[in-house]
């Protein structure tokens, strides 16, 4: 970046033999030190007290374009939150069986192109996630448990960050699934584990998206402080996308394995971004 200095401009004019100097003052060009502000790409907040912002409704009763998914109550619907004003409720129950599968779902999912990322793009992530009073402390000993997952493109594909509650009972973990390439795994582990607790918890993540170990990044902030994650650096690095499945979208609510006892969580508040500043 160059700077413009200002300019001082003779002009020497002559009328009799006086010589009267006029000097002229040029303002300097002021240029920004700063990279103008990003780009909002999705909200997905509920504030519109539906699911219309959303792509698709995922549960037992319901599979299709969000706009047509009415407020039923369980195992999906829109409540309001004295905190946080309207917030999604999704309840899964004992033999809330999803396309057959023999897995339990309640969820929304966003596009691609707004709500994940490619190879290559840096995207920003704000969401808060909680946990109901009845929702089972022993998950980990159950079976495993999605709540917020960037899933790929493919049907083989699982997601390569997800946060999960399976790893620990009675914690909140973000996990990362490592694959050589789609449902092939090198490894399945976390980077960060939070108790569950009752309240919310205010998530922040920047996500460099590559199929790469040495592009690929994730950066966190919980409860709005940046977090040290399992083996002491504050940023993880590794592979983030599946070679071989260029493109993630995102996905919230609830996603299990069959199991006995009934799991409520709320979401609110997603926002994806190209900055940080334009979360807000």
């Amino acid at each position: 970046m160059f700077k413009l200095r200002p300019a001082l401009v003779a002009a020497a004019v002559t009328v009799v033999a006086v010589t009267v100097v006029i000097v002229v003052w040029v303002a300097p060009l002021r240029i920004r030190s700063h990279a103008a502000p990003g780009t909002l790409l999705f909200t997905g907040d509920y504030a519109t007290g539906d699911f219309s912002q959303w792509l698709y409704v995922q549960n037992k009763d319901y599979n299709g374009e969000a706009a047509g998914y009415r407020n039923w109550g369980y195992p999906a619907s829109i409540v309001h939150d004295s905190d946080r004003g309207y917030v999604a409720r999704y309840e899964i129950r004992s033999g809330d069986t999803y396309g057959g599968a023999g897995t339990e779902r309640s969820e929304v999912a966003g596009e691609e192109a707004s709500t994940g990322g490619t190879e290559g793009q840096i995207r920003w992530y704000r969401f808060s996630t909680k946990f109901d009073a009845t929702f089972p402390q022993n998950h980990a000993s159950l079976g495993w448990g999605v709540t917020n997952q960037w899933h790929g493109h493919g049907d083989l594909t699982f997601p390569s960050v997800e946060w999960d509650v399976n790893r620990l009972n009675g914690n909140w973990s973000l996990m990362i699934n490592k694959q050589s390439s789609p449902g092939a795994y090198l490894a399945i582990f976390s980077i960060f584990d939070v108790p569950l607790g009752t309240e919310w918890h205010d998530v922040t993540m920047q996500i460099s998206w590559s199929a790469s170990d040495a592009t690929g990044w994730v950066r966190l902030w919980h409860d709005g402080v940046r977090q040290t994650f399992i083996g002491g650096g504050d940023t993880y690095f590794g592979r983030t996308l599946v070679p071989g499945d260029p493109t993630v979208y995102y996905k919230e609510g609830y996603y299990r394995k069959a199991i006995e006892p009934t799991g409520i969580v709320y979401h609110t508040g997603f926002r994806c971004a190209d900055s940080e500043d334009a979360l807000q």
